[in-house]
């Protein structure tokens, strides 16, 4: 059985004018056009860049092309049922979740005049595209292609990635620290734990900015955000609030008491000297620390918490290395 053979083509007779009964010949294409047709089908179909299938109302599948067969994982198509749901299993073992991707794929089959795309997963990191289409040339037909999208969810990722994290320290941002607060807080809720925040400004950094220039200060700011991410535990943010600006964010405290010396650690560990451009340079460190144990704080309103709290110490000009911020 040809892989191209299939009951969705059926060949129409044109229509008969009158110079065609006149001269009594048949409209109907011959064997031999037919052959060439179909030729010229498998070659269109195998040069596509992309997999293709047509499923007919059944399941059954009418044909596909090499992109197809090269797709899917070993046992190659030949080993398997001729269908759909075969299909779907093949490809259950290169995909990350295959239930979710079978009820997308029944739900756009279930479309007659409305095409679909589907987004999955691999299991080796990249995606794939699924389209489907209803296709006229059979009732309950539908042309399904697959594609390698792992390009675009790469460049989706690092635009998401750019949006949510500073360009120089890597560190997350204000927008994706306000979400994790966000979500801290609500697991909160759930667990008899504490959260958190650590507001950091540096002492000094505006005059080593003004002195030695925008490029040592640049590459100051990223020493002091690799030494904040040494010292913080497994499971903490560290992110860049503005400026010369840090905030930890400390999930699951299980006491109040933990944030303290976590602080001090942390200002301790900026004011120990760095060499950068060749010259040794040193910061200090204001802190302010506040630890929320009520699920419904507005994150906003506890950033500026810890913010005021750190100008406070500011204003009493202490510093982290040798105070104990928090109490």
């Amino acid at each position: 059985m040809s892989k191209y053979s299939g009951s969705i083509w059926p060949v129409e007779p044109a229509p008969r004018g009158p110079a065609t009964a006149t001269a009594g010949l048949s409209a109907s294409p011959s064997r031999d056009a037919l052959r060439n047709y179909a030729r010229l089908l498998r070659g269109v179909l195998d040069d596509l860049p992309f997999a293709v299938i047509v499923v007919e109302r059944d399941g059954g599948l009418a044909l596909w092309n090499d992109e197809f067969e090269a797709l899917l994982p070993a046992p190659p198509l030949g080993w398997l049922r001729r269908d759909l749901a075969s299909v779907v299993g093949a490809l259950a073992r290169i995909i990350v979740d295959p239930d979710a991707f079978e009820r997308a794929l029944s739900e756009a089959l279930e479309k007659p005049d409305e095409a679909s795309e589907i987004e999955v997963t691999r299991l080796d990191g990249g995606a794939l595209a699924v389209e489907v289409a209803s296709l006229g040339l059979g009732e309950g037909a539908h042309i399904i292609c697959l594609r390698d999208a792992s390009g675009e969810l790469r460049a989706r990722r690092e635009l998401e990635h750019r949006a949510l994290h500073d360009p120089l320290t890597k560190l997350p941002n204000r927008e994706l620290l306000l979400d994790r607060l966000s979500v801290a807080l609500s697991r909160r809720g759930r667990q008899d734990t504490a959260v958190g925040v650590i507001f950091i400004d540096l002492d000094g950094f505006k005059k080593i900015n003004d002195e030695h220039g925008h490029s040592v200060g640049d590459e100051l700011l990223v020493s002091v955000a690799q030494r904040l991410q040494r010292e913080v535990r497994e499971g903490d943010t560290v992110a860049r609030y503005a400026g010369d600006e840090f905030v930890v964010l400390c999930e699951d405290l299980a006491n109040e008491r933990i944030a303290g010396p976590l602080g001090r650690r942390l200002g301790a560990s900026i004011a120990r000297p760095v060499t950068v451009g060749g010259q040794m340079l040193t910061v200090g460190a204001s802190i302010g620390v506040v630890v929320e144990g009520d699920p419904a704080t507005d994150p906003e309103a506890l950033l500026a918490r810890a913010d005021a709290e750190m100008y406070r110490h500011k204003r009493r000009g202490e510093r982290g290395s040798n105070e104990a911020p928090g109490g």
